[in-house]
């Protein structure tokens, strides 16, 4: 996983060849991105206190252990964007929206509400944006990075299974199974990740037996993410597999599957529209009858509350990490008077917006949370082309149509959870590694084209 340049030729010391020498680093600095990206998914996938509840007290001042792992990983970031300094000046330069971003949030310390709450929290994004971007600049194969998430994720499903077979008064709640996580939502989002990793790893997969193969480890993640009823990550993962199975008659079919589909889609489109018009246009009715709930499970009254909130600080927000998570005495529901459902819950229960585009907002102002959401959208774009119409072979182009995917999927997640450039969040943390993974992907020799040119 590392693309450290061959040094100019020198006069090897006495005893000692070139070659070897150069392997010899090459081994080292392979050996420092292998540590780095295996630190980086127990971190991310699996955390430093799994099956373990993380009360408001922690939630508020964090968990040291945390920030020693994080602390770690930066350390061994930074060794890997020195020895790949050329690599990581070409990130910085195509990455300069997100970089800029990242500081954004650093810089709302000046105006937050809680400039110690923000300090910390932004400098935990920093180090987590620098952590990405360490890992991206020592990637060279993309179908390898692919496997080895997917071998990783999987491992992690086995855990979460293991887990709750084992413990199922920590791991089973009453709405769902959560394993090794805080709640559902989460468990449920890993295996959507896990199930979308696998699925595209087989779409550039060669020969049956490894689609075979990919099959079978798919199954613990598609068996997790059914436990854990995770109504929002079955149903995107359910879209994002009929949007590959789209990708893939498309390019089985071309033009004439390309129009059954506009012909299907402008179908679609009436019969909502008709449906619209049956319930005299109010929107509540049309929810109610078809989803059964109007309100979201009670998030409109939220998402009002954020809205008036993140209106008090339309351009710059309450400052990074200082809205929720900021002391009981302090929680924004106390504002609330009792008698409706949000004003009745439990103070420190709800601590976050469950929409990702509000919570931003909250934090760092409209203008931010629109930059942040046109980065993201960017990188749909770009990956998404790369991965339909890029020179590089199948397999690498399914690695970076998996990324494309997920960054798709994470635009839609927000509409009802909050994980947009959110520190520590499992998404935030995938997110920021595949923007900087897709800003590089162009500049990759694919192993498949590369033997075709060789060859001819």
């Amino acid at each position: 996983m590392s693309d450290a340049p061959m040094p100019a030729p020198l006069r090897a010391p006495a005893g000692a060849s070139p070659r070897g020498s150069w392997r010899s680093e090459a081994g080292l600095s392979g050996l420092l991105h292998a540590v780095l990206f295996a630190g980086f998914m127990v971190y991310t996938f699996v955390g430093t206190r799994p099956f373990a509840d993380a009360s408001v007290a922690e939630r508020l001042e964090g968990n040291p252990l945390d920030r020693v792992v994080a602390l770690g990983l930066v350390l061994l970031a930074l060794a890997a964007l020195v020895v790949h300094h050329r690599a990581a000046a070409r990130l910085f330069l195509a990455n300069i929206p997100l970089i800029a971003l990242t500081g954004f949030c650093l810089l709302s310390t000046l105006w937050s509400d809680y400039p110690g709450l923000t300090l910390r929290r932004a400098i935990l994004l920093v180090f987590l944006t620098t952590i990405a971007a360490g890992i991206a600049v020592g990637l060279r194969d993309l179908r390898r990075f692919h496997s080895w998430w997917f071998v990783g994720l999987t491992g992690v499903m086995l855990v979460n299974l293991v887990g709750t077979a084992l413990w199922p008064g920590i791991a089973v709640t009453d709405i769902g199974v959560r394993g090794l996580y805080t709640q559902k939502n989460v468990a449920g989002l890993v295996a959507m990740i896990t199930v979308l990793c696998g699925a595209t790893w087989i779409f550039g997969a060669r020969g049956a037996r490894p689609v075979l193969f990919g099959l079978l480890m798919l199954l613990p993640a598609v068996l997790f993410l059914v436990l854990t009823r995770s109504k929002t990550s079955i149903g995107l993962t359910g879209l994002a597999l009929a949007v590959l199975v789209a990708v893939a008659l498309a390019e089985r079919w071309g033009t004439r599957f390309v129009l059954l589909m506009i012909g299907l889609g402008l179908a679609a489109l009436a019969t909502l529209l008709g449906l619209f018009a049956a319930y005299d246009f109010e929107l509540d009715a049309l929810l109610n009858a078809t989803l059964g709930d109007a309100s979201f499970t009670g998030r409109d009254e939220l998402w009002a509350f954020a809205l008036r909130s993140a209106e008090e600080r339309f351009w710059l927000g309450h400052g990074y990490g200082a809205f929720w998570d900021v002391g009981l005495a302090a929680d924004p529901l106390q504002r609330l008077e009792p008698g409706t459902w949000l004003g009745d819950v439990e103070i420190g229960t709800i601590n976050q917006a469950h929409n990702g585009y509000l919570e931003l907002w909250l934090h760092v102002g409209l203008p931010a949370t629109l930059l942040a959401t046109w980065i993201v959208a960017r990188g749909v774009v770009s990956g998404a082309a790369q991965a339909l119409a890029g020179p590089l072979g199948r397999p690498s182009r399914a690695a970076i149509g998996f990324m494309a995917l997920l960054l798709l999927i994470t635009l839609l997640h927000n509409l009802t959870e909050a994980t947009l450039f959110m520190r520590g969040t499992v998404l935030s943390n995938v997110v920021v590694l595949f923007l900087f993974l897709l800003s590089r992907s162009r500049t990759l020799e694919d192993p498949e084209v590369a033997g075709r040119r060789a060859l001819g």
